[in-house]
């Protein structure tokens, strides 16, 4: 079986030493320009690949960035990868995209496991961990909470304001007409802790409007949950806010076989406003929270903390919009 060409190789076919080799393909300045042309040029020839495992026991370099998520179900967590592909390769990082599987226990394995792999950072979209585990593993690499309130410790946090969100949301329930409010959210176990959150800010928004709270499981039958809330009496029409595009989607078929038409006998108003909600089979009104700004203002924590581990931890907040469409 052929050998992977190493830098002592390319030295040879080029004539020079093997530092030189290492300083061009590093990208160091003291190498002259028609040089390091020459010397990737020929690491091209040769298939040369770059042994990162080698660079990080040589020095501290850190090629990969752990990414968790709780699940790969939510539309949103696509476009946050997305964004995470394009803003870690612009600073020559792998991104190491892992799952939780929203248990704790989970969670707390993959963690060690990117700790273990020396990574320059983890980033956890919203954890289900206990925070004090989250602020032990923040002492030693930089660690970043996004979708998540404050955590503590060195963790530095971004999120969406999600008081400004059910303002944006009271303020067009009021505007529109409708009398009350359901707000329909899945069972996550720890990670209702960032459910309860939002549930808490649309209550507070709105304080004169009737509020209705129900956690279905994932294979609950929801026409017959929204029936309950929807008598033959319409003179208080009724407006369901619930908790993403992912469980929005399932709203849409359960108020069709209910005979309701979305938008006109019930709102519906999601959260996230992903490429699902902009389909027309669905064309749901959602609070629009900027992947892109959250996933660069992430990346900016993590190399910031880079340089001081110890540094007081951040929080950054997102501002929202609301992006209405026909099913409100």
């Amino acid at each position: 079986m052929n050998q992977r060409p190493t830098q002592t190789d390319i030295a040879r076919a080029a004539g020079v030493s093997r530092g030189l080799v290492s300083l061009a393909l590093s990208g160091s300045a003291g190498v002259s320009q028609d040089t390091r042309a020459r010397i990737a040029a020929i690491a091209g020839e040769l298939g040369y690949v770059r042994n990162i495992g080698a660079a990080a026991l040589a020095g501290r370099f850190h090629s990969a960035l752990g990414f968790v998520l709780p699940d790969l179900r939510n539309p949103f967590y696509e476009t946050l990868v997305s964004e995470l592909q394009q803003g870690a390769g612009d600073l020559d990082l792998l991104p190491l995209i892992v799952t939780s599987l929203n248990r704790p226990e989970h969670e707390a394995q993959v963690v060690r496991k990117l700790q273990e792999l020396d990574v320059a950072g983890i980033m956890v979209v919203s954890p289900v961990e206990p925070a004090e585990e989250l602020v032990r593993v923040g002492r030693s690499l930089p660690m970043v909470v996004i979708g998540g309130g404050t955590i503590g410790g060195t963790v530095d946090t971004v999120h969406m304001d999600e008081i400004a969100a059910a303002q944006l949301i009271a303020r067009h329930v009021h505007e529109r007409g409708w009398q009350r409010v359901l707000h329909l959210s899945a069972r996550h176990e720890s990670g209702d802790i960032w459910v309860g959150n939002r549930r808490n800010a649309i209550a507070s928004a709105l304080t004169d409007i009737p509020l209705e709270d129900v956690v279905v499981d994932t294979d609950d039958a929801l026409s017959p949950i929204i029936g309950e809330f929807h008598p033959e009496d319409r003179e208080r029409p009724l407006a369901i806010v619930v908790h993403n595009d992912k469980i929005a989607i399932d709203v849409v078929p359960a108020l069709h076989r209910l005979g309701l038409t979305p938008g006109h006998d019930v709102a519906i108003i999601s959260y996230d406003d992903t490429h699902v909600a902009e389909r027309p089979e669905w064309s749901l009104t959602s609070i629009h929270q900027d992947a892109h700004l959250l996933i660069s203002t992430a990346l900016e924590h993590v190399t910031r903390r880079q340089n001081d581990y110890a540094a007081p931890a951040e929080n950054s907040v997102i501002q929202p919009t609301l992006t209405v469409r026909s099913t409100s």
